[in-house]
């Protein structure tokens, strides 16, 4: 299974040496890794990490904590490209001055809860069993999707998702 890693190059502290070993830890994970240039290009980097070939990604941002704003844009951007996508980003959004092991304590539990939600024909066989965690993107049965809201998934035809939106439905 293929983890996307995404880093900034504006970041305060190398993630990637933290977050590496970690996954190592894990069974058949195989970490890609991506370093956006700005906070602000991490949407369009995740989906290029998607595209080649990532099912789920951990992203790290360092930032000041007066910069509030700006990263609930940014949460929404992600979200946009999680829905496109049909895929999970973990953000990690830490201060400036975060210590090592707090970082640390963050990026393991974004791993632990992006390989929950690996599709499931990839994810480990304990970890599916023991979460239990319903994927909201995958088909069910009837061919409709599976998400508590029927937001439809992936692979329907545009007119469908107008049609869901046109019947009064809302994203957010």
């Amino acid at each position: 299974m293929r983890v996307g890693f995404l880093d900034c190059k504006t970041n305060s502290k190398d993630a990637h040496a933290i977050f590496s070993p970690l996954a190592d830890q894990q069974a058949n994970v195989q970490v890609v890794r991506l370093t956006a240039p700005n906070p602000f290009k991490v949407p369009a980097a995740c989906k290029k990490l998607f595209a080649q070939g990532a099912e789920v990604i951990v992203a790290v941002v360092t930032t000041e904590s007066d910069n509030e704003h700006e990263m609930g844009f940014l949460r929404d951007k992600v979200a946009d490209v999680e829905i496109s996508e049909a895929k999970y980003v973990f953000l990690v959004i830490e201060d400036v001055h975060v210590r090592d092991e707090q970082l640390a304590e963050s990026l393991s539990r974004a791993l632990r809860q992006a390989l929950e939600y690996l599709p499931a024909e990839n994810a480990p066989s304990s970890t599916t069993a023991a979460s239990g965690a319903m994927d909201m993107f995958s088909e069910n049965q009837t061919g409709g999707s599976s998400s508590p809201s029927g937001v439809p998934s992936r692979g329907h035809e545009e007119e469908e998702v107008k049609d869901f939106l046109d019947d009064g439905h809302k994203l957010f």
